[in-house]
C-alpha cells in the first residue's frame, strides 16, 4: 500500500445528537482518508464525543467496530471474514455483568473498558495496521 499511509479503506462515524455537525466526521473512504483525519478520530474518542465507529479495509474482509455509552466503550475485529478479536478487559477477565454500551444487546463487562485512551490507541492501529492492538488482550474466535 505505498500510495495510503493507512490500511483502512472506508470510516463511519456516528454520533450523539448534541456534537454539532461541524465537529463530525462524515463517511470518509479511499484517499480522503489520512492520519489527520485519524488524529481528530482519536481526540474525538478521548473526549467522550463517539458513539460507534466502524472502519473496513478494501476488500471489506477485515473490519473493526467500536460502541461508546455511558462511559463505557467495547470493540470487536473480523479478520479475514472468518476470525473474530473481542476486546478483553484484564480488570474483569470472566465477569459477565451486562453493560448496554451496543444497540445489539448486553455486552458482558469482561468485553468492555472505561479507558478511552486505549480506545483511541486500538483504533489508529488498527487503521495504521489492521491488526489487532497489542497492548491488551483479546479473545479470539472463529466464526
Amino acid at each position: 500500500m505505498p500510495d495510503r499511509p493507512l490500511y483502512i479503506h472506508s470510516l463511519f462515524v456516528s454520533y450523539p445528537k448534541e456534537v454539532p455537525s461541524a465537529q463530525r466526521i462524515p463517511y470518509t473512504a479511499g484517499a480522503a482518508l489520512d492520519p489527520d483525519l485519524l488524529s481528530r478520530l482519536a481526540r474525538q474518542v478521548l473526549n467522550g464525543q463517539v458513539q460507534m465507529v466502524q472502519m473496513q479495509n478494501e476488500t471489506m474482509e477485515d473490519s473493526l467496530e467500536a460502541d461508546f455509552r455511558d462511559g463505557w466503550a467495547t470493540v470487536y475485529l473480523v479478520k479475514e471474514v472468518h476470525r473474530y478479536y473481542e476486546f478483553l478487559n484484564h480488570q474483569f477477565p470472566h465477569c459477565q455483568e451486562p453493560l448496554s454500551i451496543t444497540g445489539d444487546g448486553p455486552t458482558p463487562k469482561m468485553h468492555a473498558t472505561r479507558d478511552f485512551s486505549l480506545m483511541a490507541e486500538i483504533l489508529t492501529h488498527f487503521a495504521r495496521t489492521g491488526q489487532p492492538f497489542p497492548g491488551c488482550r483479546w479473545e479470539e474466535t472463529t466464526h
